[in-house]
């Protein structure tokens, strides 16, 4: 169900992002060097994996902790940023080079990301919320629909990182 009314303003949205950035990378980071053995899970609870993705427009590289969500032992990316009236950077840099590689421990492999359908994400949501049911309120929060790719594996490819 999509709200009517937004939760955060779109200025409350850029302050946080900025402290969201910042904890983000010194997570992945951690989680990367220990190969998914320190900081690997959001709030003490929930498992994550890693995504390096290249910026559109600097064509840096940034690794994004996402919460593990597997279906069919695949990565499921969840574009929700807490529900917030925007999308994430990083979907809108998976859309443009969706050629992605994904890091669970210290596993790292090769897909390609494919947005969701309407239909798709209807049926993969009772998964999604499987993992993590507070994607169901960041849902609520936005009149946003908040994306979600299935990834695909790709074998011999170079992955970005």
């Amino acid at each position: 169900m999509i709200m009517t009314k937004e939760a955060f303003t779109k200025q409350q949205v850029k302050r946080g992002k900025k402290v969201l950035r910042l904890v983000s990378s010194i997570n992945a980071f951690i989680y990367r060097v220990s190969n998914g053995r320190l900081w690997s899970k959001w709030a003490g609870k929930y498992p994550i994996m890693v995504l390096p993705t290249m910026g559109r427009k600097t064509k840096k590289i940034r690794h994004i902790p996402l919460i593990k969500v597997l279906y069919k032992n695949q990565p499921l990316l969840v574009a929700s940023m807490g529900g917030a009236p925007i999308h994430p950077s990083w979907f809108f840099n998976v859309q443009n080079n969706p050629n992605i590689e994904v890091q669970i421990g210290s596993e790292k492999k090769n897909y390609q990301a494919i947005r969701a359908s309407e239909e798709e994400k209807e049926s993969l949501w009772p998964t999604i919320c499987s993992f993590y049911s507070d994607y169901q309120v960041y849902q609520e929060r936005t009149q946003r629909n908040i994306p979600v790719f299935i990834c695909t594996p790709i074998e011999n490819e170079t992955p970005q990182s």
